[in-house]
């Protein structure tokens, strides 16, 4: 009897595929719409070989003191359609607009196309997973400012640390920080090299950003390179045996 409700345990197993998701895209991933701008499009593509539904929803997009992102419902966003089926192989537009004036402070949103699970599988029991992708929704601003400075930068109990602030009216893209240290015994050789994963940084927003030194008391310097999708800064802080004290 045991045996027998293994194998048929195994059975059922063999036939689910827990892990199928359509194969669908967006482009473009990012709208940006300028004073003259009145609308934008975004065209979802169906790579799959059976339709995929869809559900859309916009959100406005702000972050918090410490940077983390916060989705709030909004009717600023004007799009069509909010529910749309994508035939196999083919593609469908979604049309996006804003419906106030632009305003002095860039605002921000997500437009979030939501896959809606269907029960069609490619044989077998299938369970679908449906796929969200939140596209980044900017209302630029009437004149344009870059503005932004670094509120800390510090190595403490053996971690570097730096928060940086967006005090201009519109959003940088922060793609990575990258760390080099240099060796006491020879200052020519780099000791490390580290990329630390950067994000968004809304106007009006700070972000902190650390990373752990492995071998903090071999290094004298560290070399941080801020490198965004506006401005690239080049920095340097001097280590002591303090900083790397647990």
């Amino acid at each position: 009897m045991l045996g027998r409700i293994l194998f048929l345990l195994l059975l059922f197993s063999s036939l689910i595929d827990t892990g199928i998701a359509a194969e669908w895209r967006i482009s473009p991933i990012k709208i940006e719409l300028a004073p003259q701008d009145k609308s934008a499009s975004i065209t979802v593509f169906n790579e799959d070989t059976i339709p995929i539904n869809f559900q859309v929803k916009a959100m406005e997009w702000t972050q918090d003191e410490n940077g983390n992102d916060n989705y709030f419902e909004t009717e600023d966003i004007i799009f069509f359609p909010k529910i749309l089926t994508v035939e196999p192989k083919k593609e469908r537009l979604i049309r996006v607009g804003f419906k106030k004036n632009n305003p002095l402070k860039e605002k921000t949103y997500r437009l979030f196309v939501e896959e809606i699970p269907s029960e069609q599988s490619n044989g077998g029991v299938a369970v679908r997973i449906a796929l969200r992708f939140g596209i980044p929704i900017f209302i630029k601003p009437l004149k344009e400012e870059i503005k932004w400075e670094i509120k800390k930068k510090a190595v403490e109990k053996k971690f570097f640390t730096i928060e940086i602030e967006n005090s201009g009216n519109q959003h940088f893209y922060l793609t990575h920080i990258k760390l080099t240290g240099k060796s006491k015994d020879n200052p020519e050789r780099n000791l490390f090299s580290k990329e630390i994963k950067g994000w968004y940084i809304l106007s009006g927003s700070k972000r902190e950003f650390k990373e752990k030194l492995e071998e903090c008391d071999k290094i004298d310097k560290i070399h941080f390179q801020i490198v965004t999708d506006r401005f690239t800064f080049d920095d340097m802080l001097t280590i002591s045996k303090e900083n790397c004290g647990n």
